[in-house]
């Protein structure tokens, strides 16, 4: 987890993670020497993708929400 990001860096970082991985699906599926088909390596990086973007974006700890101290002004 890259920590809280803003919404512009958590696209990009999505983004990039796709391309990267849906492109190496495709070499490994334009490669000869591993029996993959085409189709398949495009879906298997877009899953590992999906996945990678999931991990690097998502915030596995454990939050505690507190109730925020709120002070009443008195007329």
């Amino acid at each position: 987890m890259l920590g809280p990001l803003p919404t512009l860096h958590r696209f990009v970082l999505v983004l990039a993670a796709l391309v990267v991985c849906v492109g190496i699906g495709l070499w490994f599926g334009a490669m000869p020497e591993i029996p993959l088909n085409l189709r398949v390596g495009l879906l298997a990086g877009g899953a590992t993708g999906v996945a990678a973007a999931f991990v690097l974006v998502h915030d596995f700890h454990q939050r505690q929400e507190r109730p925020a101290r709120v002070r009443r002004r008195v007329l």
